[in-house]
């Protein structure tokens, strides 16, 4: 079971469309690994269907926003089997198109391998992290958003730790420095929109060349 699931922004941008591919691919991936989270955005999509449905505007009750998000944390009282997916989930597969160890993976830190997926939005890019346990990143904050999913093994990032399925957002108010902990290699979809900025003390002058 994940802990740490997509914010309901997400979902409700997934659930009418407007998403961006990167986004909408990060979204698909993770359903297939937490398939718990197809509650919250089923919700999402009959509350979109039902104000579409409307003729006339009806007041809103004062608490309907409320009641509206606390359904959305109601569990299921049959939740759908978990599928038994790979490390890389059918979405995630059908961009690829090649097995992991195939990929052209291109070395970052020491211990840190990315690969940059192409054709996506202009702005966004979208990537896949292989990290080895005990690798770290440089301390940074961002100018944008950073979206990451765990497709495996395990990353701690402050006092929170996130396993597969889980997703982490990060924007210009985060200044961080995930590592990886856990016994096994981690990989990770990440789509992020504007730059990295290093803020460690001896990593700053990497700025220089972002």
């Amino acid at each position: 079971m994940t802990s740490h699931l997509p914010s309901d922004a997400m979902l409700a941008s997934y659930a009418s469309g407007t998403e961006t591919p990167g986004i909408g691919l990060l979204v698909r991936t993770h359903l297939a690994i937490a398939p718990q989270t197809a509650n919250r955005l089923h919700v999402m999509e009959d509350v979109g269907g039902q104000m579409l449905q409307q003729t006339a505007p009806a007041p809103m009750a004062d608490d309907a926003l409320s009641r509206t998000l606390a359904a959305l944390d109601m569990p299921d009282a049959s939740p759908a089997p978990r599928p038994n997916v790979g490390t890389v989930p059918e979405p995630l597969v059908q961009v690829l198109g090649k097995p992991l160890e195939e990929l052209d993976w291109q070395f970052r830190l020491p211990g840190l391998h990315e690969y940059v997926l192409e054709g996506f939005s202009e702005g966004e890019e979208v990537s896949l992290l292989r990290a080895r346990p005990g690798a770290g990143m440089l301390q940074h904050t961002h100018h944008g958003e950073e979206i990451t999913l765990i497709l495996a093994g395990e990353m701690t990032d402050g006092d929170t730790v996130l396993r597969r399925g889980d997703v982490s957002e990060a924007d210009d108010h985060h200044d961080h420095r995930p590592r990886i902990t856990g016994t096994e290699m981690c990989y990770c979809l990440v789509v992020m929109t504007g730059k990295v900025h290093f803020t460690g003390p001896f990593s700053r002058a990497l700025n220089l060349f972002t």
